[in-house]
């Protein structure tokens, strides 16, 4: 196994007299900063992890690594014997930590690409998805199939588009080409050797055979998840890239709606409300023994209803709440702002609804306001009333008759959504005018009922 000496931590030691930084781990000698240098400390046969001597790379009995600001031997001298000199001195440093407490000049990582190891839970980003969907989500932009050919050394190659190859876009071929153009230099991408020395240097299996290894480098826009299988007879690569613009995007479309997690340690992420809930309805028989636990991200109430139904249900009872005891959402609270707003353009709906809360209810919508007089003064109902609804989302009566009664409401000069509104103002008056020259004047009254 190996390190990463730029992000890594080692421990904080002294060889020779001078501070250096050491590890139990091997270090790519490709990683060393401009300036350092690096030696590994070799044990013997009888002892092999005692810190016997410093060379250049050690394989066979290697004792640990040092990295230091300055050169440990002469130049000539393959090795030196340490004699004693080498001391821990009980704390662990990273390379910056390092050059700040010996005062020097922290170097800086010019590497365009950083390899890490991937996670177990990172497994899925080295295979092909088979749900385009997933795909999208991903921004996958395709994978390149690759292996070693006849004894190891050759290098053959084929691109495999994704998303149907409208990603690959000339800045991602360049990118491409420069990652593939430096692992094949200096990296895993050599040999097949070169490879199957990596992934036992760096670990991070995917598979549980542990047959294919996983690794990731990404750039400003970009994640590159090179999938390593290092057996002969075998496609050793698979390199899967992502653009991760189009990811962003992609969440942006689509915001997580829900989040499941189980005492496992397990969690889950849902953009989509149907599998979110239908998650919960699986899985909610086993709760107490999985730990089953849900957070809901959306402001889409019905959800909430969802869920609770489930829950009653689970229990063999009906939920008694209906969906509009479950409050109004943040974006509904907007838009109710944004309808008492003057300064914005609006949207006018009139009705005329009959038998208002009877079994023979009728209501006509979508009308302007001299549709809904006219139909208002054609209906012969008992119980009859006008009103308009602003913007989808905020509703007011204007008048209603009742037994030939017939009563102009004052709500909307007090309701927030319609008291500045001159056009329901104008409306108001015109009902007053039009309803007075058909209606004999005993049977009008101010105020009514709200």
């Amino acid at each position: 196994m190996s390190i990463d000496i730029w992000t890594d931590s080692m421990q904080h030691a002294e060889l020779f007299g001078k501070p250096v930084l050491f590890t139990n781990w091997l270090v790519q000698r490709d990683t060393i900063p401009q300036g350092w240098h690096c030696y590994d400390l070799r044990g013997t046969r009888k002892a092999p992890n005692a810190r016997i001597t410093l060379v250049d790379q050690e394989v066979g009995y290697h004792a640990g690594t040092v990295l230091s600001p300055t050169p440990l031997r002469r130049e000539g001298v393959t090795s030196r014997r340490v004699n004693g000199t080498f001391y821990l001195l009980g704390e662990e440093l990273t390379l910056e930590q390092f050059c700040e407490e010996h005062d020097l000049p922290c170097p800086q990582d010019i590497r365009e690409f950083v390899l890490r190891p991937a996670s177990p839970d990172e497994a899925g980003l080295f295979f092909s998805e088979l749900e385009p969907e997933k795909d999208e989500a991903l921004g996958t932009i395709g994978h390149v199939r690759m292996d070693f050919g006849h004894g190891g050394r050759e290098f053959w190659h084929s691109w495999w588009p994704h998303n149907g190859d409208r990603f690959n876009t000339p800045e991602f071929k360049e990118v491409l080409q420069r990652l593939a153009d430096n692992l094949r230099q200096t990296g895993l991408l050599k040999n097949l050797g070169a490879m199957d020395a990596y992934c036992w240097q760096h670990g991070g299996a995917i598979t549980e055979d542990r047959r294919s290894y996983g690794y990731i480098t990404e750039t400003e826009n970009y994640r590159f998840c090179l999938r390593c299988t290092p057996l002969s007879g075998e496609h050793q690569g698979y390199l899967y890239c992502y653009d991760l613009r189009q990811q962003e995007l992609y969440q942006q479309e689509h915001p997580v709606v829900g989040r499941i997690t189980f005492a496992s340690g397990e969690e889950l992420e849902y953009r989509d409300k149907d599998e979110f809930v239908a998650c919960i309805r699986e899985e909610l028989p086993s709760r107490p023994t999985t730990g089953l636990r849900w957070e809901v991200l959306t402001d889409d109430l019905e959800v909430d209803k969802q869920i609770d139904d489930l829950l009653y249900n689970l229990y063999g009872e009906d939920n008694p709440r209906r969906s509009c005891n479950y409050g109004m959402t943040e974006a509904g609270k907007r838009t109710l702002r944004d309808a008492a707003d003057p300064s914005r353009p609006h949207i006018y709906a009139w009705f005329v609804m009959t038998d208002t809360n009877t079994p023979q209810e009728k209501i006509r919508q979508e009308l302007t306001l001299e549709e809904a007089i006219q139909i208002y003064q054609d209906t012969d109902a008992s119980e009859k009333r006008l009103g308009v609804t602003k913007d989808s989302i905020a509703t007011v009566d204007l008048v209603r008759s009742l037994d030939g009664e017939q009563s102009f409401f004052e709500d909307h000069k007090r309701l927030e959504s319609f008291r500045s509104d001159p056009v329901v103002a104008k409306a108001a008056e015109q009902l007053h005018m039009e309803l007075k020259r058909t209606m004999p004047q005993q049977g009008m009254t101010m105020g009514g009922i709200t």
